[in-house]
C-alpha cells in the first residue's frame, strides 16, 4: 500500500488487550491484515506510554504509529464518568495533536468518535457497525437511555457525510437501523460486512492435549462461553440454564472466558447459586487461550440478548465446538441446525438446557465450512474492495 493510502483507527482501545469485545477484536484483525500501514489512535494501559504525542508502539511484533489519550487502568470496567463521553473528550482534546500525523482515510467503529471527528477534516471516512442497536439504548449506565434516542439522531446526520459504511450484523438487523435513522440512512449504501477471525488459530485442534494444557479431567463435560462480561450477553441466564443442564450431566463445568463490568456479580450469582467450583471465572485470556479453552471443551454456549456478528460464536464454530446459542443477529447465519449447533428463539432456560444436551451430542469436530470465509488473510481484499483509499 502506498505511504500516501494509509489509514488510522481511532478507538477506545489499547490494541492489544483492553477492553475485551468485538470493537477490540475487529481492530486487531485489521492489525493483522494491514500491518503498519494503519496508525492506531486509543488508550493505553502502560504507564511508561507517553500521552497526547505520537510515538511508535510494537504490538504483536508490528511497529505502529501510536497515539494515547490516557493510560487506564485494565482492572476497572465501570466508571464514573463513562467511556464513551471520556473518548469524545480526548478526542476532541487532542485534535490537533492527532493531527499532526497527516493521513486522509479514517476507520471508525463508534458513534462517539465519529461525532467526535466532525472537524478534522479527513477525506476518507469508513464507519463500521460493531452492533446494529443504539448502544446507549443497551448501555450498563441507566440514565443513558433517556437520550439515547436524541444522540443516535445526532449520529446519523453526521453518519450521512461518511463515504463507507460497513455492517456487522444480519440482514434483519441492518434493516431495523435503516428505520430508526428515519429515511436518512438508505439500504444501498450500508455494505454488510462480517467480523473476521484468525483461522491460523482459530481451528480444531486435539481434545486431550488440549484438556491436559488447561487441567480439566478427560471424563469432565466441559461448557465454555466467551466475550465481554456484562447482563447484555446473558450471563445469569447462562448460568441458570448450566444449573439446569448440570442436573441431567453431573460432574460438568461451565468456564466464563473473558472479564467486563458484571465480573463480581457473576462471582457473587455463582455462589448464590450454590454452583462454586462447578462455574468458573477463568478471566481475560488471549487468542491462543481462547483456542485453547474452545478446543478443551464439549460445548460452547451464548446467551446473549444482543449482538453483531457475533465473533466469539465464529471462533467457537471454527475450532470445531458444537454451540447452542440464543437468536440474535447473525446466530442463524452462524448456525447450522443439527451440524453445528442449535439456535434457541426464546431466553427460556428449560429450552435453552436442553438445547445444550441436543448440541452437546453432535459429534465433534462440527460443521465449519460456512465460518471459513471470515478468515482474516481475506479481509484486506475483501474491505478494500468496499473502501476505497485516497
Amino acid at each position: 500500500m502506498e505511504t500516501s493510502k494509509r489509514f488510522i483507527i481511532i478507538d477506545f482501545c489499547n490494541y492489544d488487550d483492553y477492553p475485551m469485545g468485538g470493537y477490540l477484536s475487529f481492530a486487531k484483525n485489521l492489525m493483522t491484515a494491514f500491518g503498519n500501514d494503519i496508525a492506531l489512535a486509543g488508550i493505553t494501559t502502560d504507564k511508561t506510554d507517553p500521552i497526547g504525542k505520537w510515538f511508535v508502539k510494537i504490538i504483536d511484533g508490528i511497529k505502529f504509529d501510536y497515539f494515547a489519550f490516557a493510560c487506564y487502568s485494565d482492572k476497572t470496567a465501570k466508571r464514573i464518568i463513562p467511556d464513551r463521553l471520556a473518548n469524545y473528550y480526548y478526542i476532541r482534546k487532542y485534535r490537533n495533536e492527532i493531527l499532526k500525523l497527516s493521513l486522509d482515510n479514517v476507520f471508525v467503529q463508534r458513534q462517539e468518535v465519529l461525532m467526535g471527528l466532525k472537524d478534522f477534516g479527513y477525506k476518507n471516512t469508513c464507519y463500521c457497525f460493531a452492533g446494529l442497536e443504539n448502544p446507549l439504548a443497551v448501555s450498563k449506565y441507566w440514565y443513558a437511555q433517556y437520550i439515547a434516542k436524541y444522540a443516535e439522531r445526532k449520529f446519523f446526520k453526521r453518519l450521512v457525510h461518511v463515504q463507507t459504511i460497513l455492517a456487522s450484523g444480519d440482514t434483519e438487523a441492518i434493516r431495523e437501523m435503516i428505520l430508526r435513522s428515519n429515511g436518512m440512512i438508505s439500504k444501498d449504501v450500508v455494505n454488510q460486512f462480517p467480523s473476521r477471525i484468525n483461522t491460523d488459530i482459530f481451528k480444531p485442534d486435539n481434545k486431550p492435549e488440549s484438556r491436559i494444557k488447561i487441567r480439566i479431567p478427560a471424563n469432565i463435560t466441559l461448557v465454555v462461553t466467551t466475550g465481554r462480561l456484562s447482563w447484555l450477553k446473558g450471563w445469569k441466564f447462562m448460568i441458570d440454564s448450566f444449573k439446569i443442564f448440570e442436573m441431567k450431566e453431573p460432574g460438568s463445568l461451565f468456564y466464563f472466558i473473558g472479564d467486563g463490568e458484571d465480573a463480581r456479580k457473576i462471582e457473587e450469582y455463582i455462589h448464590e447459586s450454590k454452583l462454586d467450583g462447578k462455574v468458573v471465572m477463568a478471566g481475560r485470556k488471549d487468542a491462543r487461550e481462547v483456542a485453547l479453552y474452545l478446543n478443551a471443551s464439549d460445548l460452547f454456549i451464548m446467551g446473549s440478548y444482543k449482538e453483531g456478528w457475533s465473533t466469539s460464536l465464529i471462533e467457537a464454530i471454527a475450532c470445531g465446538v458444537p454451540a447452542c446459542v440464543t437468536n440474535f443477529s447473525s446466530a442463524n447465519s452462524i448456525i447450522i441446525e443439527g451440524k453445528n449447533g442449535f439456535v434457541i428463539d426464546e431466553h427460556i432456560t428449560n429450552l435453552f438446557a436442553e438445547g445444550m444436551i441436543k448440541s452437546s451430542l453432535i459429534p465433534a469436530p462440527v460443521y465449519n465450512d460456512n465460518v471459513k470465509p471470515y478468515a482474516v488473510n481475506r479481509l484486506k481484499e475483501e474491505m478494500l474492495k468496499i473502501w476505497q483509499l485516497v
